[in-house]
């Protein structure tokens, strides 16, 4: 943690300051609402990063352990009435489990095979809480799921709740960057082969990252259940899976800040989409599918290391140069006064 704070506390300082004072500069409820939504995709995107970014694996299912954290709080609670806190621990847990059983079946997969297995896996949750009707409502869904008793029962208790939980999921990535783990994590996305030559446990570290990231999708789920207060399975299928992907593409997947950032840059262009859709009709349906699969696909051509990397690497290119010129400049005057 010492590391993190020295490395990343000016960074996390002033993503503090902006996250409490985001409520108050933007006071109105539905610019409130869309900062609660940020911070449950953060959630998601965090633990993706993890997978993608550090563990070198390709997820297209975050949306289904998003799915089954949601529906496990909000069957918990309003089916057999357990407090909201037991709802929200069993929204990671369950998640958890179905992510370590569904890592130890693909591990042996890789690149578009894992991708294909994870998508499957999507399709499958998705259909089993449509046709479960019993339990989830089916397509019909889920009413009356009780807030989270924390820091009161208002829009803004509720958006600190949901940053809290985003600043301890960050924290907690960014020690796991810093950490020994991390550097495990950073020689299995870059070969293979000289990780396990190491005596790394290849399988036993991306199965590890594959759970820690389902467990953080759980939790958002179970969040963004009883904020809602009402579920049914359209928002848990391929289409937001797609948009986690790009969102941790768009912002970096070796990068914690980058899926942060990617998560706000997604979330403002599907607003802008939304707002747009008032005046011209033809963006309306699933046009943003389409908008995010092309900017999916133009960060992958010509800016595959994604947004953060990139501003950090032109940062430190523009300061080797006023370095190189300051220390050119050094030269020149000692000369000319000898």
């Amino acid at each position: 943690m010492k590391q993190v704070i020295q490395k990343w506390g000016k960074s996390f300082g002033i993503y503090l300051v902006l996250m409490i004072l985001f409520p108050f500069v933007m006071p109105d409820e539905y610019y409130r609402s869309v900062g609660i939504i940020i911070g449950l995709h953060a959630i998601v995107t965090i633990g993706l990063c993890l997978v993608m970014g550090l563990a070198g694996q390709i997820s297209l299912g975050q949306a289904a352990f998003w799915g089954i954290g949601a529906y496990t709080s909000a069957v918990l609670t309003t089916k057999y009435g357990l407090p909201p806190l037991v709802g929200l621990v069993a929204a990671a847990i369950v998640p958890g489990l179905f992510a370590f059983i569904l890592g130890r079946a693909i591990a042996g997969l890789q690149g578009y095979y894992l991708a294909m297995a994870t998508l499957a896996f999507g399709y499958i949750v998705q259909i089993g809480i449509t046709e479960w009707e019993p339990v989830t409502g089916g397509a019909s869904g889920m009413i009356s799921i009780p807030r989270v008793p924390i820091f009161g029962d208002s829009e803004l208790s509720m958006y600190y709740l949901i940053w809290a939980v985003v600043s301890c999921v960050l924290l907690f990535s960014l020690n796991v960057l810093n950490s020994r783990v991390g550097r495990a994590f950073r020689a299995i996305h870059k070969s293979e082969i000289a990780a396990t030559s190491m005596g790394i446990d290849v399988r036993r570290f991306k199965l590890n990252a594959f759970v820690v990231s389902g467990m953080f999708a759980g939790i958002s789920g179970g969040l963004y259940a009883h904020y809602m207060g009402i579920l049914d399975p359209q928002p848990f299928g391929l289409h937001e899976s797609i948009k986690f992907l790009t969102m941790v593409v768009v912002g970096g997947m070796t990068s914690i800040w980058g899926a942060l950032i990617g998560t706000l840059v997604i979330n403002f262009i599907s607003e802008g989409l939304i707002a747009m859709s008032e005046f011209v009709p033809g963006l309306q349906g699933d046009i943003d599918t389409i908008v995010f699969g092309g900017i999916l696909v133009l960060i992958i051509m010509f800016m595959p290391e994604g947004l953060v990397p990139r501003i950090r690497s032109l940062y430190e290119k523009s300061r080797a140069k006023k370095t190189k010129a300051k220390e050119e400049l050094q030269r020149m005057e000692r000369k000319a006064t000898t």
